[in-house]
């Protein structure tokens, strides 16, 4: 799907991030550390592919290889785990075993994808048409993450508004924004840079919450999916002073608002 745009949503009872605007280049520069291992839940081949004869699954071994692979272009979806020893995945009972087979088939989890024994951090599954669910041990991992997306897709349009311009320095975003955004919304939001206006050397960036979170399953257009939303705030960039602030434009859709003008 295209359109200069971020949608997500999230489940807080699995930390589970459902989105569609940020990259798998997003999440690499936006965690804190590159894992060392991966347990892939699909299909792959290449050098760097090995075979793990207890669970029959690949795995990828070493920071540079899984980078290389995450950045990569691949004929099937990317579906993996992380894990933390060499031999952690020998000790996998096959009812562990089946929940990855089914999280890998039906694109669910039947309970947390993080295990003891794998001690993983994350469960990424590339879905349809650009949308991703990620599952984060500690949500506040994709904080980061998400400021990386914004300040991507905010250089992107400066880019093309300014063609002959010097290249953009963006400021981080503050936690507290970055809070809100990620736990204001739990049904779904849209963050429209492709709405964005331009007043008085300040960006404006429409914040738009999602009506009908039924219907994502539906979504195969930017159309479908902004017509199943609303604007509620704006993400604003002070290009002179370089700050960052929420406009609330509805205070019931959030579930604490902070006054961030």
């Amino acid at each position: 799907m295209r359109g200069n745009f971020v949608y997500l949503s999230l489940e807080p009872v699995t930390n589970m991030i459902y989105s569609l605007g940020i990259s798998p280049a997003d999440f690499l520069n936006g965690i804190p550390a590159i894992p060392n291992q991966l347990l892939l839940l699909n299909d792959e081949s290449g050098s760097d592919v090995e075979i793990n004869p207890h669970t029959r699954l690949q795995t990828i071994t070493g920071q540079a290889q899984i980078r290389r692979y995450l950045l990569g272009k691949h004929e099937h979806a990317v579906k993996w785990l992380d894990y933390a020893h060499g031999d952690d995945l020998d000790f996998l009972l096959p009812g562990e075993i089946a929940e990855l087979l089914y999280l890998a088939h039906m694109e669910t989890h039947i309970r947390t994808p993080f295990y003891a024994k794998l001690q993983n951090e994350y469960a990424y599954l590339t879905l349809r048409d650009g949308f991703y669910k990620t599952y984060y041990r500690h949500l506040n991992d994709f904080d980061h993450v998400l400021e990386v997306s914004i300040k991507r897709h905010l250089r992107a349009m400066h880019n093309n508004r300014w063609v002959f311009a010097r290249p953009l320095a963006i400021s981080d975003v503050p936690n507290e924004i970055l809070l809100q955004l990620t736990q204001g919304l739990l049904d779904g939001m849209i963050i429209a840079f492709d709405q964005l206006v331009e007043r008085h050397r300040i960006y404006v960036i429409p914040v738009r919450a999602i009506t009908h979170p039924e219907r994502q399953a539906t979504w195969y257009t930017q159309e479908e999916v902004y017509a199943d939303s609303r604007e509620v705030a704006s993400l604003r960039y002070d290009l002179t002073t370089r700050e960052w602030a929420l406009g609330i434009h509805d205070n019931q859709v959030f579930s604490d608002v902070a006054d961030l003008i």
